[in-house]
């Protein structure tokens, strides 16, 4: 009979040991934990054309099933603040395709909420509160104003702390803005773009800014002409 080494030996029992262990672990009950689905095709819903071209914004919320296939089915309104965006959304959702929920590896069919923001372009949003095209592509020689003889005096200049954001209320921030624009015949200002400027976030409030600057129409050699000025801008708190 041969007897193994006393290494050998102790070897091989710990081996059996962990093995034991092994099968302990694997024969241990799994997690009851419900993994969520996962959105693998969203739909994006389509701004409602009345709102769009009011600027209006919003939000809606929709409640809906989505079964062991990843399918959404019932989707409702929770809420929305408007019935339009509530029905676009219900129209996007109805499109979206999930990674099914699981627990235990096992498909499940859940309950889930399906938020939707409609947002507008800053661009449009100034459109509709100035009620003209304040931005808009042009094929017509531009003037710069440092060729005229004489630089432009806007009519009217409205206050500018007037449009300092909401976001920075009682932060203290103050800003220098540089935006050129351009004067068109009517005396409108158009294209407004930031040339540069101190503190980010004041962008769109120095663009709605200049938007209400009114000129006479500027003439050269009695031709009304469209017009390229650089303007410096300080908003205070």
């Amino acid at each position: 009979m041969y007897r193994l080494a006393p290494s050998i030996s102790a070897a091989l029992s710990l081996l059996a040991v962990l093995g034991l262990a092994c099968r302990a672990s694997a024969q241990e009950p799994k997690s009851d934990e419900l993994i969520p689905p996962v959105a693998i095709y969203k739909v994006d819903p389509s701004h409602p054309s009345e709102l769009y071209d009011r600027g209006i914004e919003g939000e809606a919320i929709i409640i809906a099933n989505v079964d062991v296939f990843g399918t959404v089915i019932d989707p409702v309104v929770d809420r929305a603040t408007h019935d339009e965006f509530g029905l676009a959304a219900l129209l996007a959702a109805s499109e979206w395709i999930f990674e099914p929920a699981t627990k235990n590896g096992v498909p499940q069919a859940v309950r889930v909420k399906i938020p939707f923001t409609f947002k507008i372009a800053f661009e449009h949003k100034l459109n509709v509160e100035m009620g003209r095209e304040v931005f808009k592509e042009l094929d017509v020689p531009v003037t710069p104003s440092f060729e005229l003889e004489q630089a432009p005096m806007p009519k009217f200049i409205p206050a500018f702390d007037e449009f300092y954001p909401e976001a920075f209320l009682n932060t203290g921030k103050s800003a220098a803005v540089s935006v050129e624009f351009i004067v068109n015949p009517d005396g409108n200002v158009i294209n407004p773009r930031i040339v540069s400027i101190s503190t980010p976030g004041f962008e769109e409030a120095a663009m709605r800014a200049v938007a209400h600057i009114q000129y006479n129409t500027i003439r050269v050699q009695g031709q009304p002409v469209h017009v390229s000025i650089m303007m410096p801008i300080q908003f205070s708190p």
